[in-house]
């Protein structure tokens, strides 16, 4: 790498963010921040009903800010870090431009990869054997439907001039990998 990269994978629940982030960080090098590291680490300490989930959201993203901080100030300046978030986002939500800071801030280039998936395929997945392992995923497929009716309308489309948008509702993991890899190399 010539420089110090930012990548943000983000996309609805079940579209992919965790399972490619994690495919880059094997197979590309880097460090993985998952949204849900940031989220679960509260789970059994605390009780958040539903109605105060998005209370809860914003305090646990002060968390993500105060972890970013102290990122900015440690980060290593003898060699390139490739920086790996996860995260659902939709509009208004303010973590792609705390991320844009935080690249701008270390020198990185931000890279920004959304992943899209049509509804119909993200049903399928959302009650899979891997889902059902991992801390906090939605695995109710008619909550799930009730949440990509209001959710689809209103994510997060970045406009860096570094962003991929990548349909993966017709790719086998292998191929959404291989385009995601192959995006990422043009700032090696």
């Amino acid at each position: 790498m010539k420089k110090n990269q930012v990548v943000l994978i983000y996309g609805l629940p079940a579209s992919g963010k965790y399972t490619m982030a994690k495919k880059v960080q094997e197979q590309c090098g880097g460090v993985l921040f998952d949204n849900h590291y940031f989220y679960d680490m509260f789970e059994g300490l605390t009780e958040v009903p539903e109605e105060d989930h998005y209370k809860y959201f914003g305090k646990v993203d002060a968390v993500r800010k105060a972890f970013l901080d102290v990122l900015r100030s440690f980060y290593p300046k003898k060699r390139h870090v490739r920086y790996i978030f996860t995260s659902g986002i939709l509009r208004g939500e303010k973590l792609p431009v705390v991320l844009q800071k935080f690249a701008r801030d270390i020198d990185a280039d931000f890279i920004p990869i959304e992943l899209s998936v049509r509804a119909d395929v993200l049903l399928a997945r959302c009650d899979t054997e891997q889902r059902r392992k991992r801390r906090g995923k939605l695995t109710d497929k008619k909550k799930y439907d009730g949440l990509l009716k209001q959710y689809m309308p209103n994510v997060y489309h970045s406009r860096s001039a570094n962003r991929f948008v990548l349909n993966s509702s017709d790719l086998s993991l292998e191929e959404t990998f291989k385009q995601i890899k192959k995006h990422l190399k043009k700032f090696d």
